[in-house]
């Protein structure tokens, strides 16, 4: 785990091949998928890890392989190839399964502003719908008609009110409104085909960046988001462009995507040039606190500062940082350091379980509230405000658990379990 900015290494592990983690914003609750080559770390299973007090709170088993893991402050969405389980992060309880059309690459956006909880996952695997699904109130709240081509990237604004999408062909980013979904904008990253690598709105969602299989990181300008109460300009420095942008946004709305991708003028404000040809390896974007630096991790190795010109053009490079060195053994913390892990309390979680009389038993897990403690901030200081794809306490965990026989249920049907892990010294008589 890397701080940003100053940037410096604030925590590593190494226990395993680890498939891929999810950060709770800048807290020391991360989410860890396995690769599959130790028990420990099945794919089907999620760790929920504290990396301020090094152990694992829980975990959550499944019938299939997780593709992907999405946290905000209320909900933890864990994505299956046909299956969306949502949970309630603070008790771990599932509160509904989604039967979702084949999603091999676990394609899902979540807001993280739980005030607008919406959940944009792909509605078809030949055609480029999109449903957008509340997971506060777990009901769905409208359908958009994205693109001719299978959905391959989604990305939410911090407020979730906008939603970035690319389809398969990769040659076309698309931006609706949540929830209506109505087609704000249309950009054009290129003429060849490509795989969209990461999407991501800085904070105010005046920008959006977007990399790919190219060499090419395209910054593109969202025209409504600059422009103020009475309709001065604050962004752009053509107003003629600028209401030639709003125009095409309000025809974007009435034409079929063929046409209006024809008719938007949706070029690149601003660009990097990659110095690596970026075919064999992937690329994921973040903006850093403010609206001019845009962050750049690629998995060659490399941390990136590069700095936006205001009047758009070539970014420039700022800083570079090397990820991959010699192990370093004073920082390195293994995770079963001490041998294996103990238990917290271990917590099988089946909706089908009843008890005697045919009485549902309800088995309670919560997380203490020190688990979202901010612990990668330095002392007295406020912290990195990073907003981008995938980027970004301690404590006991209570639970209460009543013992019951289980209903044996096929594979396919299983519902997830949960179990969670806690020291000796945690244990009261």
């Amino acid at each position: 785990v890397y701080r940003c900015n100053p940037f410096k290494k604030c925590f590593q592990a190494a226990d395993g091949s680890i498939k891929f983690v999810e950060m709770l914003f800048s807290t020391s609750l991360v989410a860890l998928v396995g690769a599959g080559k130790q028990p420990a770390f099945s794919p089907r299973r999620i760790r929920l890890y504290n990396t301020k007090t090094r152990q694992f709170i829980c975990e959550l088993d499944f019938a299939t392989t997780v593709l992907n893991v999405k946290m905000n402050n209320k909900r933890l969405i864990a994505v299956l190839e046909n299956k969306i389980h949502i949970f309630d992060l603070e008790t771990l309880n599932i509160l509904h399964t989604l039967r979702t059309p084949p999603n091999p690459k676990g394609v899902i956006s979540l807001s993280s502003n739980v005030m607008n909880g919406f959940m944009a996952l792909p509605g078809h695997d030949s055609k480029g719908e999109i449903l957008i699904y509340d997971v506060i109130n777990c009901q769905v709240r409208s359908s958009i008609n994205a693109c001719n081509n299978p959905v391959q990237k989604l990305s939410m604004n911090a407020e979730g009110t906008l939603l970035a999408a690319a389809s398969t062909q990769g040659t076309v980013i698309r931006v609706f409104s949540v929830p209506d979904g109505n087609k704000l904008h249309t950009f054009r990253r290129g003429s060849s085909s490509a795989t969209i690598h990461s999407i991501a709105f800085n904070r105010n969602s005046s920008l959006i960046a977007v990399s790919s299989s190219s060499r090419t990181i395209h910054v593109f300008e969202l025209k409504s988001a600059q422009t103020k109460k009475g309709g001065k300009q604050t962004g752009g420095k053509n107003p003629a462009k600028s209401r030639s942008g709003s125009t095409s946004g309000s025809l974007a709305s009435l034409l079929p995507n063929i046409i209006s991708d024809i008719v938007e003028p949706g070029r690149n404000f601003a660009y990097i040039n990659l110095k690596d040809s970026p075919q064999t390896h992937r690329t994921v974007l973040a903006f850093e606190k403010g609206q001019d630096k845009l962050l750049v991790l690629s998995s060659q190795g490399y941390f990136c500062r590069y700095i936006i010109p205001k009047e758009g053009g070539e970014c420039k490079l700022a800083m570079e940082f090397p990820l991959i060195e010699k192990p370093d053994e004073e920082m390195g913390v293994k995770i079963h350091g001490k041998g294996a892990a103990q238990t917290l309390f271990h917590l099988q979680y089946d909706q089908r379980s009843v008890g005697e009389g045919g009485e549902s038993k309800h088995s309670t897990t919560r997380l203490a509230k020190e688990h979202f403690e901010n612990v990668f901030l330095e002392d007295g200081g406020e912290g990195d405000e990073v907003v981008g794809d995938n980027i970004g306490g301690g404590g006991s965990a209570t639970a209460t658990h009543t013992s019951s026989d289980s209903k044996k249920v096929a594979a396919e049907e299983r519902q997830p379990q949960v179990r969670g892990i806690e020291t000796k010294s945690q244990q009261q008589p």
